[in-house]
């Protein structure tokens, strides 16, 4: 990252090679002096620091008990016998004949057991893990756009002033509602460009009846195993999470406003993608 980058975010090479401690000792300088002044990157260095350190711990949390493995075990076991019992010859038909299935020894069937708790153990892991580190993240986001220091990137209740901001900065569009359209005592207070699970997103700040609010703008991903796709918690330290769908984006709102007022703004928000 040379001396002109200083104020871009970190890249997902920079930010692995740094939370791996392979970068150069000024490059490592460069990139702490960044994260001094950008809550973006920091937080995303924090989750992923968090991400791996729950991974490696994973295999031991989420060991299969061993009375799970005994009842499975037994079970196969059982079928198997069944399976093994003594049948008929086989009937000629012509030239084909019927053949009985092949027994698997029992200790073929244990490790199949095994390798079953473990693969729905490891995947329960993993959607709760991408849930919570997802939510977790959000409500970072939103607790460090509350701090004194934190300043938007634009600083406008014009949504023709916020909206052409971010192109070319963000893979996908979307529209903002005009001011009259939102729900009332609702205003438009600026933007920021942030990063969520890694991808870029837009960060829109509004403020109801006095109250912030962070409304966070991503690409509908089709993955079926992507976090934003998993439900989130609706409400997380007092706060309230709400999230909708268009068929391009994903909208999820944080605030500790009434959750009725909440959803009032992303209604309008929803509709404001809609053709015309």
């Amino acid at each position: 990252m040379n001396q002109n980058q200083s104020t871009e975010h970190l890249d997902p090479d920079q930010l692995n090679a740094y939370i791996d401690g392979e970068l150069p000792p000024a490059e490592q300088q460069r990139i702490e002096q960044h994260l001094t002044t950008c809550h973006a990157c920091t937080l995303r260095v924090l989750a992923a620091t968090k991400l791996k350190a729950a991974t490696a711990r994973a295999g031991q949390r989420f060991t299969a008990p061993p009375e799970a493995l005994a009842r499975l075990t037994a079970q196969l076991h059982s079928q198997s016998q069944s399976q093994s019992q003594p049948q008929p010859e086989p009937k000629k038909t012509g030239r084909i004949y019927s053949i009985r299935p092949a027994t698997i020894h029992p200790a073929a069937w244990a490790a199949l057991a095994a390798a079953i708790v473990l693969a729905v153990s490891l995947l329960t892991w993993r959607q709760f893990h991408q849930t919570n580190t997802l939510a977790a993240e959000l409500l970072d986001q939103h607790l460090a756009t509350l701090s004194s220091a934190a300043t938007p990137q634009v600083i406008s209740t014009d949504r023709h002033t916020v909206k052409p901001w971010f192109q070319g900065r963000l893979p996908f569009s979307f529209n903002l509602p005009d001011a009259a359209a939102l729900p009332p005592d609702t205003t438009l207070k600026g933007a920021d460009l942030t990063y969520l699970n890694g991808q870029p997103a837009a960060l829109l700040l509004f403020t109801i009846h006095k109250h912030e609010v962070s409304i966070f703008l991503t690409q509908r991903s089709t993955s079926p195993t992507s976090p934003t796709l998993i439900a989130l918690p609706t409400t997380r330290a007092g706060f309230t999470l709400h999230t909708a769908t268009t068929p391009d984006l994903r909208i999820i709102a944080v605030s500790d406003v009434n959750p009725s007022d909440l959803d009032h703004l992303v209604a309008s928000l929803v509709q404001a993608q809609s053709p015309l």
